[in-house]
């Protein structure tokens, strides 16, 4: 059910002053910028719409721990698009921005079952493997793709070690 509060004026200028007046969203962006350096995102990467959509989409607390930007493919329901996949601390991201919508599908640690990552002279593919389907990402970039498959692979491997059950069993 949703509720509905209605805020005071000193609330909402306390809400203002901590995320607007600091400079709180630019200092998120730069944050994103500096964790997309790192993880190998080349000039071109930096330039391209998912890229500029990121700070509305990470939520202040996550950090990102592996990305691919490519052509993707959605075995389930068989969509085809260009856009970036996405792992952070707590959730996978498949993001595809257009001028007028931002497509955002959002898969959790808990079902996904495996990545696997294939490489054909300078093409990679990164298939990302759920309970739901599979997500294949064809990229250039394969610094950012390998890091991305050793992202999901140390998280899912923490997850599995901190006894976290991935199957139902009634």
């Amino acid at each position: 059910m949703l509720q509905l509060t209605e805020f005071s004026r000193s609330q909402l200028e306390d809400i203002y002053s901590q995320h607007v007046a600091h400079g709180f969203f630019q200092k998120h962006k730069e944050q994103i910028h500096a964790e997309l350096l790192e993880l190998g995102a080349v000039p071109y990467d930096l330039w391209l719409p998912e890229t500029h959509a990121l700070p509305l989409i990470i939520h202040p607390n996550e950090h990102i721990t592996g990305i691919v930007y490519g052509r993707y493919h959605q075995e389930d329901g068989h969509q085809v698009g260009r856009g970036a996949l996405v792992a952070t601390n707590t959730r996978i991201l498949l993001i595809d921005k257009k001028p007028l919508f931002i497509r955002c599908d959002e898969v959790t640690y808990e079902v996904v079952s495996g990545v696997t990552y294939t490489t054909l002279g300078f093409v990679g593919t990164v298939t990302l493997h759920t309970r739901i389907g599979a997500i294949s990402v064809r990229t250039f970039n394969q610094k950012c793709a390998e890091s991305f498959v050793e992202s999901v692979e140390a998280t899912i491997f923490s997850n599995a070690a901190r006894g976290k059950q991935y199957d139902y069993s009634p």
